[in-house]
């Protein structure tokens, strides 16, 4: 696959993702125009409040005002989101307008689906379709990730076991929950998203594990690529896995949030 499809699938399932995200949520919203995607969860969190920019944009400085008072509008804190290359001059725009750059995320794929190994035998994985496996699921990513639990739950709540080609797993070990993993595909490609593993019972390559689970079950309804978007934790393992970074997801902030 050339690498220009492999990012634009890449980019397409991110954005997919928040939009499915933000439609399963009472305060979410979604709001697209000319080259600016805006996803609002409601969550008084940045990054769960995000203005995308998909394309280059006809007036950066004016696309880029009117994100930052629409959120302002709803009094949540947000980022503004670019893949490097898309646009330098949104890029310079958020900076102008007191967003300047914070960091960038690693956009990580694979250009085909390998043959997938066997998970431990200790590791037992379950999808959620019911609240209580769900809340399994919230629970290990609020440990992993250092959330609230009451946050995770205003997240992902039970609607979110709705949305279109989208699973939520949990890895169990002797009856205890302890990692995580989500699908949500999209033309094809499986978003990996929500790898999680409890401090207890790392190292032991359960998030591992977990992820390949996704991948797994993408391949199963036909998707033949895979991507992620990778912490500093998650990147040295997602390479040696076989993702190599495609995109750089680059993220511009108010100081202070």
């Amino acid at each position: 696959m050339h690498r220009d499809e492999l990012v634009a699938r890449a980019d397409d399932n991110y954005y997919a993702a928040f939009r499915r995200l933000a439609a399963a949520l009472d305060g979410g919203e979604v709001v697209e125009s000319d080259g600016m995607l805006v996803i609002r969860t409601g969550l008084p969190v940045a990054m769960f409040n995000i203005a995308f920019v998909t394309r280059p944009l006809a007036d950066p400085p004016g696309a880029v005002a009117r994100a930052s008072a629409y959120f302002d509008a709803h009094g949540l804190p947000f980022v503004v989101r670019i893949r490097a290359g898309i646009d330098d001059a949104a890029e310079r725009a958020a900076a102008t307008c007191g967003l300047p750059y914070r960091d960038t995320v690693p956009g990580m794929a694979m250009a085909s689906i390998p043959e997938i190994p066997v998970p431990p035998p200790s590791l037992e994985i379950r999808s959620a379709r019911d609240e209580a496996t769900l809340d399994a699921h919230r629970a290990v990513l609020a440990e992993s990730f250092g959330m609230p639990m009451d946050l995770v739950r205003q997240l992902l709540v039970t609607r979110s076991l709705e949305m279109l080609d989208a699973e939520f797993y949990v890895g169990y070990v002797d009856g205890e929950p302890v990692a995580s993993s989500a699908l949500i595909a999209s033309d094809r490609t499986a978003g990996v998203w929500n790898v999680g593993c409890r401090p207890s019972h790392r190292k032991r390559g359960l998030g591992e594990a977990l992820t390949w689970h996704a991948v797994r079950r993408g391949a199963e309804i036909g998707c033949t690529t895979a991507n992620l978007q990778a912490s500093e934790m998650g990147q040295p393992i997602y390479a040696r896995m076989g993702f190599q970074v495609v995109a750089g997801y680059r993220t511009f902030v108010r100081d202070g949030y």
